[in-house]
C-alpha cells in the first residue's frame, strides 16, 4: 500500500509540474504572438495607409480621445482615409507595450510619438500619447484588436 501511495504521489507531482510548465510556455507563446502582432500593426500604421485595420475585428469598439464610442471598422477607416488626404504620417517611435494576459484576451499598454505632416503646407503636428488595446484570440489562433483607446497630446515638442 505504501508503494502504491508513493507511486501515485510521484505521478501526481510529475503531471502537475508538467501542466504548470506547459501553461507557462503557453503564456510565453501568447506574449510572443501579441508582441509580434502589435509590432506589425504599428509598423503598418506608420506606413500611412489603412492596412493596419486588418489587425482589428470588424466589430471592434473604439473609445476616441474625445470620449466618443464607435463600434465597427468602417467609420474609423473612412475617417482615417479622409485624414490621410490632408496629412501624411511619420511614426517616430512606439514602445514595447506592457502586456497583460487573461484567458483568450490580452491588453497592451504602450506609448508612441508621431508627426502628422500637412501635405500642402508641409507644416507638422507633433503628437505623443498612450495607446491601450484589448486583443482577442480568433478562431484561427491569430490575435486582433477588439477594443482600443488612446490619449494624445501628452506633451508638446
Amino acid at each position: 500500500m505504501k508503494n502504491s501511495t508513493l507511486l501515485l504521489l510521484i505521478i501526481f507531482l510529475t503531471t502537475n509540474c508538467s501542466e504548470k510548465k506547459k501553461a507557462e510556455e503557453n503564456e510565453q507563446d501568447i506574449m510572443n504572438n501579441i508582441l509580434t502582432t502589435y509590432n506589425e500593426m504599428y509598423t503598418s500604421y506608420g506606413e500611412g495607409t489603412d492596412d493596419f485595420f486588418k489587425y482589428y475585428e470588424n466589430n471592434f469598439i473604439r473609445v476616441t480621445s474625445s470620449g466618443d464610442i464607435q463600434k465597427g471598422i468602417e467609420k474609423p477607416k473612412i475617417e482615417w482615409a479622409d485624414y490621410l488626404k490632408i496629412y501624411s504620417v511619420y511614426l517616430k517611435s512606439f514602445s514595447t507595450p506592457e502586456i497583460i494576459i487573461s484567458k483568450k484576451q490580452a491588453i497592451t499598454i504602450g506609448d508612441y510619438e508621431e508627426y502628422f505632416i500637412n501635405r500642402e503646407t508641409k507644416d507638422s503636428i507633433y503628437n505623443r500619447g498612450v495607446y491601450v488595446a484589448s486583443w482577442r484570440e480568433q478562431e484561427d489562433g491569430s490575435w486582433k484588436i477588439s477594443m482600443d483607446t488612446w490619449h494624445a497630446g501628452l506633451d508638446k515638442e
